[in-house]
């Protein structure tokens, strides 16, 4: 079987802001069944996991390309892993690629979405993607750390910016509830770090059958259009946004609630405060020899804010 997870993973298009750097012009072959035999047999994956290896495309190491790797079993059992392959398409590197001249987590920055509500100032020395599911239980937790310590401790040094990634296999109004999020928060219909801080701390409350409901009498004590509210929900208009920020978390080989990526660094799991702190001030105490997220890369904010 895949790995043992909470969900799953697939790639997802890239969603760069600049293109990779220091990438070969010229794209290897590779052996496509060889590899496969030797990620079955390195991993242990048995033939009822189906493989599926994309071409190599540009990486931003030089004399190395990047190598996509799809595994699935079943329709929710999916996880994707990153490859790295020399210029003559035969030695592959299974892990993290350093360049000592950039940041040691170039690749994901590279693949990082841009978009999504936020708080923070925009120049921050941190930027921190969230990617959350507004049914589970320690996404709740870890959202009432990053609401309620970060802004007291570190006003200008964090920025938060949230992703959807709703677990359905166990948490079936998660999608649903992400979807009201972006009916409430988009083109500056409403606010939505209200409904994020409102719907966690009513999380237990809600259900399938009463999210709407819910959401509806939310959408009244901030004095939103009701119609227009109830028009978006019912009609789905923003399940594709929801679908995309899913996408891009599983093609970054995300694989539980809550994850997220401080300059680029993965952290799985709701850190209590004080352990967010010690990662916190693992890199704003970055060694200068260690380079940080490139100047080039910017984080945009959607509406609602």
């Amino acid at each position: 079987m895949l790995r043992n997870c909470m969900l799953a993973v697939v790639l997802a298009a890239a969603m760069t802001c600049y293109p990779a750097l220091g990438a070969d012009p010229v794209l290897p072959k590779i052996d496509k069944a060889k590899l496969e035999a030797f990620i079955r047999y390195t991993e242990g994956y048995t033939p009822l996991v189906k493989i599926v290896i994309d071409d190599p495309t540009v990486s931003p190491f030089s004399g190395f390309s990047r190598v996509a790797v799809h595994m699935s079993l079943g329709e929710k059992q999916r996880i994707e892993k990153v490859y790295f392959v020399s210029s003559d398409g035969k030695q592959f590197v299974n892990g993290t690629l350093w360049n000592l001249n950039e940041s040691p987590f170039l690749d994901t920055l590279l693949h990082l979405p841009a978009d999504g509500p936020s708080f923070g100032p925009a120049d921050a020395k941190i930027t921190m993607l969230v990617f959350s599911d507004f049914q589970c239980p320690y996404c709740r937790e870890f959202a009432r750390t990053m609401r309620n310590e970060l802004p007291k401790k570190y006003p200008n040094d964090v920025r938060v910016i949230y992703k959807d990634f709703p677990i359905e296999a166990i948490h079936p109004w998660a999608f649903a509830a992400a979807e009201a999020s972006h009916c409430i928060g988009d083109n500056r219909l409403g606010p939505f770090w209200a409904y994020h801080d409102w719907i966690f701390e009513h999380q237990e409350e809600v259900n399938a059958g009463n999210l709407r409901e819910k959401t509806m009498a939310f959408a009244a004590t901030q004095g939103l259009d009701a119609s227009a509210v109830g028009a978006c929900l019912d009609s789905h208009a923003k399940a594709e946004e929801v679908r995309a920020s899913l996408k891009a978390g599983e093609g970054l080989g995300i694989q539980q609630t809550p994850t997220f990526f401080l300059n680029g660094r993965l952290v799985s799991g709701a850190l209590p405060w004080k352990n967010l702190d010690l990662v916190i001030q693992l890199e704003l105490n970055r060694p200068k020899e260690v380079p940080g997220p490139p100047s080039v890369r910017s984080f945009e904010t959607k509406p609602g804010s």
